[in-house]
């Protein structure tokens, strides 16, 4: 056994913050109270535009002084790793639908956390654009260079992550005790799985096929955002430790974390409600015609495949039995969609100005965050 099965270093994580990005609130607090917080806090939203020129100096002072890329990453790697991304963006969408998210939400210690905002239920679409903008940044070749999408996103999700800690506190005052630290480092180490580990798990689980070497490289560049997430021992930003090294480790650490943190159902109301939210947007993603024609059912299928009895279970639903027809068509698509992108170079690019033109058309390119700090949390009594 590792130390990625081993309960007391994964009690450690849980018991860890970012001691950082955690000062640089505390400071803003201190110069104008809990109203300069939340008026700090709207000018972060955006995953990688730069902080204003009026930002405030705490917030100026933690981007400059938090670390950038460790000096061992490897940048072709990271330039390896997008590209395979972007080769099965369309089977990785899925699987990020209708499976990492769901297997998130049987975990009460990150429901609470995100139904803190309502608007996690009531907009899972708009949610959505924001993972698929992070997503963009962090698979694009250029992400990872000074200054780029992946160092500046990760810097403002770090003083994010100290804010929902401020507002964990305030709407979830049992929190700590139940949970640990809000958004520690195994709670985040399970989230950046959902893009990366549970993306390859999930290739699999339909039946496509992922070569182990773009598979790894895949997670590699998760990996790598993980550590600029302030992942690392205190004062230690170059010690890859605290990190999975590779998918057999984050296999182990994964399990691990299903056992210390999944639940029932019934112990879980908030992940069943996410669960559904997030199945009704995807029925809303088809297109109508496809919908009238039986294509509706397609969701619950893919979390069938996807999902095993018990994972399904975990966030109220049963598996759909049947429709064996619908099934190999949604999967020769999948199928064909994973052959093309194999074979033409050009597919990189498409999948990446597919994936930010929905973020466009949507949104008109303002993209927040997906957590849960939205315009009404800003706005209540923990910002006032």
């Amino acid at each position: 056994m590792s130390q990625w099965s081993d309960d007391r270093f994964l009690d450690g994580l849980r018991q860890s913050g970012d001691p950082l990005a955690d000062a640089a609130v505390a400071r803003l607090r201190d110069e104008g109270g809990s109203r300069a917080v939340g008026q700090a806090f709207r000018v972060l939203q955006g995953n990688s535009t730069p902080l204003p020129p009026d930002a405030p100096p705490a917030l100026k002072t933690f981007m400059s002084e938090a670390a950038g890329l460790p000096t061992d990453v490897s940048l072709e790697r990271l330039q390896a790793g997008g590209q395979a991304f972007l080769r099965n963006a369309l089977p990785s969408v899925v699987v990020l639908l209708a499976s990492s998210l769901p297997r998130g939400y049987a975990a009460p210690c990150l429901t609470e956390i995100l139904s803190i905002s309502g608007d996690l239920a009531r907009h899972p679409y708009e949610r959505l654009m924001g993972v698929v903008q992070l997503l963009v940044d962090v698979s694009d070749g250029h992400a990872f260079a000074d200054g780029g999408r992946a160092i500046v996103t990760a810097k403002k999700l770090r003083l994010l992550h100290a804010g929902i800690r401020v507002l964990t506190d305030q709407y979830r005052p049992q929190f700590r005790a139940a949970y640990g630290v809000p958004v520690n480092h195994e709670d985040m180490l399970a989230t950046i799985m959902a893009f990366s580990y549970l993306l390859v798990d999930g290739i699999g689980r339909l039946g496509l096929t992922l070569p182990r070497s773009e598979a790894e490289d895949l997670y590699y560049v998760w990996h790598t955002f993980a550590r600029l997430m302030g992942i690392h021992p205190p004062d230690r930003p170059e010690d890859a430790s605290l990190v999975p090294a590779n998918l057999s480790e984050a296999a182990e650490f994964y399990t691990a974390y299903v056992r210390r943190t999944n639940t029932s159902a019934a112990r879980n109301p908030a992940g069943v409600a996410l669960t559904t939210a997030n199945l009704a947007m995807m029925q809303r993603l088809l297109p109508p015609v496809a919908r009238a024609f039986g294509a509706g059912l397609a969701p619950r299928l893919f979390m069938t495949e996807l999902l095993t009895c018990e994972e399904l279970a975990r966030v109220g639903f049963t598996p759909l039995p049947g429709h064996a027809l619908l099934k190999s068509m949604v999967t020769m698509v999948l199928r064909i969609g994973q052959w093309a992108g194999e074979r033409d170079a050009l597919v990189d690019k498409l999948a990446h100005l597919i994936m930010q033109g929905m973020v466009a058309v949507d949104r008109r390119g303002e993209v927040e965050f997906s957590v849960p700090f939205s315009r009404l949390d800003l706005h209540g009594p923990a910002f006032e």
